[in-house]
């Protein structure tokens, strides 16, 4: 994410978005979205097929499809578990609300306000994912504005 000059509701995605997102294949194991999750510190993992977005795991997509093995005693068991009985596109939401890059802060702003949504994939015409603009992402803007 660059440091914009100044910031307000028509500064273009493209200056605010992390522009090197943390991703998961299609057809990866899905115990991988936990790890990369964990790994990253990150709440939401768009899923691509060639780059292009194919759908978004978020953290609470996962704990709900791994409430069902509370009963496994250890990670690796539970990475087990769930590349068994699931796969990506069972976890993922298919189609998420997305932007493009030349859309605005405010823009995105509304879109996750009225869906009550923790990020918005930035794509381009081609659907390829090029950023996502995260609920942290705001606040490190945020903080940036206000000192």
């Amino acid at each position: 994410m660059s440091e914009p000059q100044t910031l307000s509701r028509t500064t273009p995605l493209a200056q605010v978005m992390s522009t090197r997102p943390v991703t998961i294949e299609l057809d990866a194991q899905p115990h991988l979205a936990d790890t990369l999750m964990n790994h990253h510190a990150i709440h939401h993992l768009p899923v691509v097929k060639g780059g292009v977005l194919q759908g978004l795991i978020s953290q609470r997509d996962l704990f709900r499809h791994m409430m069902s093995f509370f009963f496994v005693e250890n990670n690796q068991e539970q990475h087990d578990f769930l590349d068994s009985f699931l796969d990506i596109p069972s976890i993922m939401t298919p189609d998420p609300l997305t932007l493009g890059p030349d859309d605005t802060l405010g823009a995105a702003l509304d879109l996750m306000i009225e869906h009550k949504i923790g990020c918005v994939p930035v794509v381009n015409g081609n659907n390829q994912l090029v950023g996502i603009l995260t609920e942290s992402d705001l606040l490190r803007l945020m903080t940036l504005a206000l000192a």
